[in-house]
């Protein structure tokens, strides 16, 4: 699994992964599932990822947890092709996906799904996915690299529904006309509904090292250099809670609650206006396709719009241009309150 003396397999796979009779035949699937001190959820997780109609091997990477994580997955895993790597001191979300992802690659899987630890799958997970992806590379023009993604089931602690389509809550769509544009910005690929064949994992690794979100560079890996298939069904019940990395409980208030949660008379005197995308550290990342060899047969279109979203984030020059640029390429959620809102903000920011 590892050629880091420090990082200890400590659970071995008890079947294997191609295993003979009637499931023979069908493509052999690996679940990378990262875990930091998710004692309170990750044997829910564990059921749904076995409950799969699809066959999977789990492969777990503890990212230094300090509490009952890692027990309770051995207590959860007999007779299951699961395999536990701990690691002594934590490399972070993104590192921790990266390395897993390229250790089942090494392992020779066909595809790999990723997952959070405090989720719950619904069984036809992996089979939609997969059946997206299937029915893409039958075409003769379809490309080699190739992403699923879903919606998601927002649930509270408790399996309460927060909202039932993350993508609706967020507001987030997908532009025909400029799907590039769509990813680059608001994005909605989220990584714990992400199932892609090895070929887009192979393309995708390494990650730049300043890269926000895992699943961020793997939607634009896979809009410029594959295909992208997003399935209008939630196939995940997304838990919110105080912990979570990218939404907490706290971040998704409502009402009121949401509008006001970051106003104060100071921020508006002093005209210090956030605006999208600019404080998630993305830029990195996004001048490494400008610049890394993976991106030298993109289109010319491709390469322009990439150009502007750089801009955007470096924020420098016009703010007339910068604003003219957004509006071209559409990087910002179709709501026009929220685009009102960014462009008014664009125009009298002083934050930046």
């Amino acid at each position: 699994m590892s050629t880091n003396p420090s990082v200890k397999t400590t659970i071995k796979a008890t079947a294997v992964n191609n295993p003979a009779g009637p499931q023979a035949n069908k493509p052999t699937v690996a679940v990378v599932l990262c875990t930091h001190n998710g004692a309170s959820w990750v044997k829910s997780q564990l059921e749904s990822l076995f409950a799969q109609q699809h066959p999977v091997a789990v492969r777990v990477f503890d990212d230094a947890s300090t509490d009952d994580t890692v027990a309770i997955i051995k207590a959860n895993c007999a007779n299951r092709d699961v395999t536990c790597v701990e690691r002594p001191s934590a490399v972070g979300v993104v590192k921790n996906f990266a390395q897993g992802i390229q250790s089942v690659l090494d392992e020779g899987f066909d595809y790999i799904a990723l997952s959070d630890q405090d989720d719950v799958w619904d069984p036809e997970r992996l089979t939609q996915g997969l059946a997206a992806i299937e029915r893409a590379r039958r075409s003769a023009q379809a490309p080699a690299a190739q992403l699923a993604h879903s919606d998601l089931t927002m649930v509270d602690a408790h399996n309460g529904v927060v909202h039932p389509s993350f993508i609706k809550w967020r507001g987030y769509t997908y532009d025909a006309k400029q799907p590039l544009a769509s990813v680059l910005g608001q994005n909605g690929v989220m990584g714990n509904t992400i199932l892609m064949n090895r070929e887009l994992a192979e393309l995708a690794l390494p990650f730049p090292d300043d890269v926000h979100m895992h699943d961020y560079w793997l939607a634009v890996v896979a809009e410029l250099l594959g295909e992208r298939h997003f399935i209008n069904q939630p196939l995940v019940n997304y838990r919110i809670h105080e912990n979570n990395v990218s939404n907490s409980s706290e971040s998704v208030g409502v009402g009121f609650q949401a509008v006001f949660r970051d106003w104060s008379l100071k921020k508006f005197l002093r005209r210090d206006f956030r605006l999208p995308f600019k404080e998630d550290s993305r830029l990195g990342a996004v001048q490494q396709l400008l610049k890394d060899d993976r991106f030298s047969t993109i289109s010319a279109d491709d390469r322009r719009t990439i150009k502007a979203f750089a801009a955007y984030l470096e924020f420098k020059g016009p703010r007339s241009a910068l604003l003219a640029s957004v509006i071209k390429h559409r990087f910002l959620k179709p709501d026009w309150r929220h685009r009102l809102r960014v462009y008014v903000n664009i125009l009298t920011t002083q934050r930046y």
